[in-house]
């Protein structure tokens, strides 16, 4: 009783960004079968063939030309994946990995919603056991199984991400006709979606973890993010802008590690160390804030 009084109590004290980060990582520690997670993705995408589409048989020199020669230089397995939240290593361009896996626009389209299904399912069981993990102390907790967890997350990470494309996909195309008739516009075009990916980060980034704690529908859980962003939005953007300095600053290092032979695996290991640190420490700092403001 007095170990469970003292959890409390330190539960509703406020919270900084490093004790944040410093709760993650104790998490991984105490269980790091859960980087299973990320190792398995980072070794399929480095040793797997890459997916990509094939150019048209004419050369089309426009707008959808130039996309079409875009989609064909990237990887569809590691850019084109929106739902996916494991962190994973993903190769540079100058990697050598097997031969790319060329398919058909057709095929290239089929690929995609069979990569964001996985992804998607894949995600949501690594949330849910990071929550089970989380919640493990300081006693049992009442919660569903696992695979039920993940199924909520699942439908309901869908949903948030059709709302967020329902807004920003007509907004792309607009942009993009904008830039085909102004092509000088692209500087001013670009700084705006830099700005307002940023903002969208901060306002809504914490909807995954309002879903994972508390299994609110899409739309509610849109809502609950904006609440807690405009009561917390300081330490919300220094924990984000701390998290995005460590996580690529490592990214860089692990590829550097990863470029050396034979120096793949440990690389692969060290990313998923330090991304599902992260990832633990953003539903640690939420459940601590989430404390503080129902106290």
């Amino acid at each position: 009783m007095k170990r469970a009084n003292e959890w409390a109590k330190r539960m509703r004290q406020p919270v900084s960004p490093i004790d944040a980060l410093t709760d993650g990582f104790a998490t991984i520690h105490r269980q790091p079968f859960i980087l299973l997670f990320s190792i398995g993705l980072s070794a399929y995408v480095w040793l797997g063939s890459a997916i990509t589409l094939a150019l048209p048989p004419y050369t089309d020199q426009g707008l959808i030309g130039s996309f079409l020669g875009t989609l064909h230089a990237i990887d569809a397995r590691t850019f084109l994946v929106p739902t996916n939240l494991i962190p994973i290593l993903t190769p540079g361009v100058e990697t050598i990995i097997p031969p790319p896996l060329v398919l058909s626009v057709e095929q290239y389209i089929l690929a995609l919603i069979g990569l964001n299904l996985v992804a998607l399912v894949v995600s949501s069981v690594f949330l849910a056991s990071l929550y089970r993990l989380i919640l493990m102390r300081p006693r049992p907790v009442a919660q569903p199984t696992l695979f039920h967890h993940s199924l909520a997350i699942a439908v309901r990470l869908a949903g948030v991400l059709g709302l967020i494309g329902s807004v920003v996909v007509p907004l792309l195309i607009c942009s993009g006709v904008i830039i085909w008739l102004m092509p000088s516009t692209f500087s001013l075009v670009y700084t705006v979606w830099i700005g307002l990916g940023l903002l969208g980060l901060v306002v809504f980034g914490f909807a995954p973890e309002m879903i994972v704690f508390h299994n609110y529908g899409p739309l509610m859980a849109l809502q609950a993010s904006w609440r807690f962003a405009r009561q917390r939005w300081f330490s919300i953007a220094t924990f984000l802008a701390l998290c995005a300095i460590i996580e690529i600053g490592f990214a860089g290092l692990w590829h550097a590690v990863a470029a050396q032979p034979g120096w793949l695996a440990p690389a692969i290991v060290g990313q998923a160390y330090i991304g599902s640190g992260l990832r633990t420490a953003r539903l640690q700092f939420y459940r601590r804030y989430a404390n503080v403001m129902v106290s």
